[in-house]
């Protein structure tokens, strides 16, 4: 765990013990994913309005939501903590100077310098979660694995935070292929700590992954008790019971869960944050998935319409986008959905860095091919997604959620009669690392159909 006043040099940057208290608990807080972290944060700010590392730290939480409505605060916390950071800090340095090339779309930038950050302080739990975090939203599995992996000699039980340090190693472990490995540091992780939401996280990816349906469930059902503290997080956990519910075919229990427990309009956290990305990329992937599957999703939709809408000019994040268009497609709003596609050109136009790279080069694929699926242009589904199907990792997000895009271009192969691009695209899937390709619903289906 990050402390204010690490014992190992860390300079203390606060006199105020009110300061370094809450600071230190909103960056436990951020880094176990718990709903308080923000104000723990926002209290140290409050007594101490000099003090760098809860300015940093808050910044890089809006900076990981990745939407651009945060960017005006993220600004000003990053003006304010440059202007009382303590140049022989070099930790806060490093925070600070990775925060500016991640907030300017230089993913890969602010990542190495973590990375170096790690190298000099490897059980650093703040800095490991902010290169996952950069690193995940890059593409970049191995190296997310290849960071864990040379820090993991400086951790053990003895260390605070090692139950999230096995959670981190446990999903760059299952992102990069090796799931035996990420299950043993996930489940290790539970052990260690049962409401550690990113362990159980971890779990779920390897069970769906591996096509383990029913462990997935009873894994899930069997930790959820444990979430009343978690942040959005909580939510996704709920998206994966889905996903595990989808192949049992189970779907009204998923339309359900849909609207008490991955999006319940009553919940505190709606409340406090309706727009939040992670939670508009549940539902809408979803929902197309449940679709794909022929099952009628009602107005479930709608609830998501205008909240998108307002999102045709935030491009902080490719993937987000990429669900903006599901939904601007599936409630007939085309006019945005194509003025959505004109902004992402001049967005690409205007910048560099890895995040244009992930525009450029799959963003505005992925968004073309679901507007064209919708619109029933088959054929124009192929053309735009199947040349950038192997990139489709520098989207962001993970093997699991990306695999809606295959969905989708393998629906509209199977639409034209064309079984030889079926198999093409299951072999893809297969490569990717989906274990029991032929018994998923959808793909077993298609496996008939060709």
């Amino acid at each position: 765990m990050h402390y204010a006043s690490d014992p190992r040099g860390h300079r203390l940057s606060s006199t105020s013990e009110t300061a370094v208290a809450a600071c230190n608990a909103g960056i436990e807080s951020f880094n176990r994913n718990r709903a308080d972290a923000m104000s723990h944060l926002d209290a140290a700010i409050a007594a101490d309005d000099g003090f760098a590392l809860p300015m940093l730290a808050k910044a890089w939480m809006l900076q990981s939501a990745r939407d651009a409505n945060y960017a005006e605060n993220i600004e000003a916390l990053m003006w304010a903590a440059e202007a009382c950071l303590d140049e022989s800090n070099d930790r806060d340095a490093d925070y600070l100077a990775a925060l500016k090339l991640a907030f300017s779309g230089r993913g890969i930038e602010s990542a190495t310098i973590l990375e170096a950050l790690l190298d000099r302080y490897p059980t650093d739990l703040l800095a490991h979660r902010l290169v996952q975090l950069e690193l995940f939203w890059t593409g970049r599995a191995q190296w997310m694995l290849d960071i864990t992996v040379r820090a993991a000699p400086y951790w053990s039980e003895g260390v605070q935070g090692y139950a999230t340090f096995l959670s981190c190693r446990a999903f760059s472990n299952e992102e990069a292929g090796r799931y035996a490995q990420a299950e043993h540091d996930g489940r290790a992780a539970i052990e260690l700590d049962n409401t550690e939401p990113w362990g159980a996280h971890a779990i779920a990816h390897v069970l769906y992954m591996q096509g383990r349906n029913d462990e997935g469930i009873a894994w899930l059902e069997g930790l959820c008790p444990n979430w009343d503290a978690a942040n959005q997080l909580r939510h996704h956990l709920w998206w994966h019971l889905c996903l595990f519910s989808l192949e049992g075919s189970e779907h009204e229990r998923i339309l359900t869960l849909l609207t008490t427990e991955v999006r319940n309009p009553d919940s505190p956290l709606i409340k406090a944050a309706p727009e939040a990305t992670i939670d508009i990329q549940n539902v809408a992937s979803m929902l197309l998935r449940l679709e794909l599957r022929g099952v009628d999703v009602g107005d479930h939709w709608e609830v998501l319409a205008d909240i998108c809408a307002r999102r045709v000019h935030n491009h902080t994040n490719a993937f987000s986008n990429f669900h903006d268009m599901m939904v601007l497609a599936a409630t007939g709003q085309f006019e945005k959905a194509e003025e959505l596609l004109r902004s992402l050109d001049e967005f690409i136009e205007s910048g560099e860095g890895s995040l244009v790279t992930s525009y450029r080069v799959a963003g505005v694929a992925a968004c073309q091919a679901v507007l064209a699926h919708r619109r029933r242009e088959y054929s124009r589904v192929i053309e735009v997604l199947s040349p950038v199907r192997h990139d489709l990792p520098l989207l962001g997000g993970s093997h699991a959620q990306r695999d809606v895009l295959y969905q989708v271009l393998i629906d509209a192969s199977r639409r034209m009669g064309r079984g030889d691009l079926v198999s093409i695209y299951l072999n893809d899937v297969r490569r990717i690392g989906f274990d029991k390709v032929g018994r998923r619903t959808l793909y077993r289906d298609a496996i008939l159909a060709a």
